[in-house]
């Protein structure tokens, strides 16, 4: 071997002995010096979180809540929902209505020739409670979600009565079931079914088996409270002598309209009458019925009875 050769071979053994012992000399980590390093690093990560979450939002000030703020404007929003209720009022005025619609038949009659005839009335105060708007979006949202979620065989199923000039529209049908959904105020709910609710389905019910070959025997209404924690179904049987004497209705309707008559106010109760935005045009127009505002109390005051000594 070249003595060049020799020398860098040398050179290189000594260098990698010297290394050696280098590392040599170095103490070795107990696996148990690892464990604590681990711990107290664990312990800090824990510190600096809790010391986030005590500062977070710290500078920001609580408040009390507000009808309006800058964000979000309230009263905008309400007159929003109301130009959306007019505006929704004014749609069903500008077109012409050949059938009489269900629910006209389960409400006063001569409202719906008011309404029909277009007496003029303050439409803001028919809708000074905005908030319709949002009750029936959810109302409309719910009935959508069960429609989806519940096995029907047929939902939102327009019927139209050639016979009597009626039209409707059905939540669901499910064999021999019509169902009917409705939101209300938990509130407001008593434990029982609301009558106009029943006579509404009733009607529908009969339309299908007498002009569609349906079969219906139930009509079934179920209430959806608007907290959304409950339902409860009612099942109610068909009433076809109840149904035609509430279809009868229409023709009554569609006459006066014709002849530009007022018609009875037959369907009206005191309820009604109390906020009817048509009353003074009821007041005027003579009716052979006696409308509910104008009934006495039939309660007889006491007479006061003086005793003699």
């Amino acid at each position: 071997m070249p003595n060049s050769l020799a020398n860098d071979y040398e050179s290189l053994i000594k260098y990698l002995e010297t290394e050696k012992a280098k590392s040599s000399s170095f103490k070795k980590v107990e696996p148990k010096q690892s464990v604590v390093k681990q711990e107290d690093a664990a312990k800090k990560t824990k510190q600096l979180l809790e010391e986030c979450s005590e500062n977070i939002h710290a500078d920001i000030p609580l408040t009390k809540a507000v009808q309006n703020s800058k964000g979000f404007d309230v009263f905008k929003f309400e007159s929003l929902m109301r130009s959306k209720l007019v505006d929704g009022h004014k749609r069903s005025q500008s077109y012409e209505r050949p059938y009489i619609s269900v629910t006209e038949l389960c409400s006063c009659i001569r409202k719906s020739y008011y309404i029909r005839m277009k007496y003029p009335i303050n439409v803001e105060d028919q809708y000074q409670f905005s908030y319709l708007y949002l009750i029936n979006e959810v109302g409309n949202t719910v009935h959508e979600a069960i429609q989806n979620l519940y096995d029907h065989t047929e939902v939102e199923k327009t019927i139209l009565s050639e016979k009597y000039k009626v039209k409707g529209r059905v939540d669901g049908i499910r064999d021999r079931f019509l169902l009917e959904y409705k939101t209300i105020e938990r509130a407001k709910f008593k434990g029982k079914y609301i009558e106009a609710h029943y006579i509404q389905g009733n009607i529908y019910a009969y339309i299908l088996n007498t002009e569609y070959n349906y079969d219906i025997d139930t009509i079934t209404i179920v209430y959806i409270m608007r907290d959304l924690k409950k339902v409860v179904p009612f099942d109610l049987p068909l009433d076809i002598k109840g149904a035609e004497s509430y279809l009868r209705r229409a023709p009554i309707i569609l006459d006066s309209v014709s002849s530009k008559r007022a018609p009875d106010p037959i369907g009206s109760d005191e309820e009604q009458c109390k906020y009817c935005l048509y009353k003074k045009y009821c007041e005027e127009d003579k009716t052979d019925m006696i409308q509910p505002f104008k009934k006495k109390d039939k309660k007889k005051k006491k007479k006061s009875v003086f005793l003699l000594s």
